[in-house]
């Protein structure tokens, strides 16, 4: 299954109350790429999911490459584009049922995937890269 494919299904829940509140702030955004660290596994094929604090319209996701690398982009107008718009966001862990050689889901612990609990927050530009860790129980 192709990772565009994935990414729909793992999303699209979450994206929906996003699209229907009209999520186009153009298609102008800041490149905002990163790491989610974590000793307990490898996270590649899941998703990291941004909601911008003052207006969770606004939203942003990435695939988790093999390195726990990601680079998040957004719907606007239908149609995916890189970058976020300027601002503050809360970011937790997408996990997918299935993927690339994914026998289960990993044992991540649960408050991050809920973006009130996860406690990982990005600022929109980034002087550099994200680095979102994931702690031990």
């Amino acid at each position: 299954m192709s990772t565009h494919t994935r990414l729909a299904r793992a999303l699209a829940l979450a994206l929906v109350p996003s699209l229907a509140a009209g999520c186009t702030r153009g298609e102008g955004g800041h490149p905002t790429a990163g790491q989610v660290v974590w000793s307990g596994g490898q996270l590649g094929g899941h998703f990291v999911e941004v909601t911008q604090v003052d207006d969770l319209s606004v939203r942003g996701f990435g695939t988790i490459g093999p390195d726990g690398r990601f680079s998040l982009e957004r719907l606007v107008g239908g149609k995916t584009v890189p970058g976020l718009p300027p601002g503050e966001y809360q970011a937790r862990l997408i996990l997918t049922d299935e993927g690339d050689g994914q026998a289960k889901k990993p044992n991540v612990p649960a408050r991050y995937l809920d973006q009130k609990t996860a406690g990982w927050r990005v600022t929109v530009p980034a002087p550099g890269d994200v680095t979102l860790t994931v702690a031990p129980k």
